[in-house]
């Protein structure tokens, strides 16, 4: 993987110059350390716990999440059907953007959530970044339906990323650990950047953006979901733009995300399901509320409109 990699990585911290040495990588300039083993490569720079301690705590919860998850679904026999843990998304005479239909896939709302994201740009021969990738499950669609030049899976939970690089196939695509508000890749690497159901977990949202705008070519796209409150739309939008980013599409989903978890209820509180086989004996807390299964919080709030889910098409600005 290395091999392939190494001429875009850079160190997290400070985007300076890796060299590898044995089972290590370290920086040329600031002398950190990342470290190699069989199931992963880790891009966390730990000095980031000192220097930015209430910013860490936020992560190592998410780390431990999705951990716990990870192991409850691979205890339960059900891990290698769950590769996705989105809302998903169902069409109801609203306007489509996918120029493809998943059909009668397995994960089909998931997979059309993907879709309707990636609408009619072009993936075809492109470099893309997934950034908070989870289980590998948009990756594995890209793929499929796009063929896509490379692309590159990051996620700040090992154990996502060990799940990824168990079950991949080879291909031109690879997964790393590493931080969404310190990506490990050179200015300039990417032509597509995804990012789905996942920079709610960011505690420095315009530090993410600005890291999204440096890793993109010029006339780049990032392809955007959030479920975000909604007195916070207008100030995430000004921050992408801030950052460099020009939106050319921003839609209120929410209604096709609620049919969604309508239709994935019966399927994820039935026995195979991911709301039966998480939560108990571990710290997630509410595993209705996570996956917004209907009268959850989450759900309720995007019933009631204090919550909106914004799909969005941004494109880096020369």
């Amino acid at each position: 993987m290395l091999q392939h990699l190494h001429p875009r990585l850079v160190c997290s911290s400070c985007k300076g110059a890796l060299v590898q040495s044995e089972a290590l990588l370290q920086c040329c300039s600031c002398n950190a350390v990342y470290t190699i083993d069989d199931t992963y490569v880790s891009m966390l720079d730990r000095r980031e716990q000192v220097d930015r301690p209430s910013g860490w705590n936020r992560k190592e919860a998410e780390i431990r999440d999705y951990s716990e998850i990870s192991q409850s679904l691979a205890l339960s026999g059900i891990g290698r059907f769950a590769t996705f843990l989105n809302y998903g998304y169902v069409p109801h005479g609203s306007e489509q953007h996918a120029v493809i239909e998943p059909g009668d896939a397995w994960n089909r709302n998931s997979i059309k959530l993907l879709l309707e994201t990636v609408g009619r740009t072009v993936i075809r021969d492109r470099q893309v970044i997934d950034i908070g990738c989870g289980r590998g499950g948009n990756i594995a669609a890209l793929s499929k339906y796009f063929k896509p030049l490379s692309i590159v899976g990051l996620d700040i939970c090992p154990a996502n990323i060990a799940y990824c690089n168990a079950k991949s196939r080879g291909g031109e695509f690879w997964y790393l650990v590493g931080d969404a508000e310190n990506i490990p890749f050179a200015d300039e690497s990417f032509d597509v950047v995804l990012n789905i159901e996942s920079a709610h977990a960011y505690p420095d949202r315009s530090r993410f953006y600005e890291e999204v705008h440096r890793i993109m070519r010029v006339g780049g796209v990032f392809l955007y979901t959030e479920l975000m409150p909604g007195d916070q739309v207008a100030q995430n939008v000004r921050l992408l733009e801030e950052a460099g980013l020009s939106v050319i599409r921003d839609q209120d989903v929410t209604s096709n995300v609620l049919l969604s978890c309508d239709e994935n209820a019966k399927q994820r509180t039935g026995t195979q399901g991911i709301a039966s086989n998480v939560g108990a004996g571990t710290n997630i807390g509410d595993i209705n509320d996570f996956i917004a299964l209907p009268g959850s919080k989450k759900y309720e709030e995007m019933k009631a409109g204090t919550r909106q889910y914004r799909m969005m098409n941004l494109v880096k600005r020369s």
